[in-house]
């Protein structure tokens, strides 16, 4: 009896382990499973769906301050032209084109360096694509 007990302890482990959640382009609107930015140094195309499926990468890795629940905001909405303060926190966001380059950048660098696996670009020319 022990042994089935165990057995099945295990399996329902496993389950909880490999169980399907939600997939993560489920939750991203469909359009913004592509987005681009543009400005003065070329436009930038951020795959969303690419980024939430095949790297597998946790949605508050980039939206860091969302809470369980809420709606996602857009990086715009606390990142601004400029670095601000942003109601209800007590540091200031930095400017957008600071926090996409320490975001992206920091870790496509971290990927290709650190885990030795293939990432996005890391150089200027790669990212921002000049019409």
């Amino acid at each position: 009896m022990r042994m089935r007990e165990l057995m099945i302890a295990a399996v329902a482990l496993g389950l909880l382990v490999v169980a399907p959640t939600v997939p993560a382009t489920d939750m991203i609107p469909e359009d913004k499973m592509v987005i681009t930015f543009k400005n003065k140094k070329g436009v930038v195309t951020f795959n969303h769906g690419l980024h939430a499926t095949v790297r597998s990468i946790e949605c508050v890795s980039c939206h860091h301050t969302h809470e369980r629940g809420e709606p996602i905001k857009r990086c715009s909405d606390c990142h601004k032209k400029k670095a601000s303060k942003v109601s209800g926190f007590s540091v200031v966001a930095p400017k957008n084109s600071k926090a996409y380059h320490t975001k992206c950048k920091g870790c496509h660098k971290y990927t290709l360096e650190e885990l030795q696996k293939p990432a996005g670009p890391t150089k200027c020319k790669l990212c921002h694509i000049k019409d």
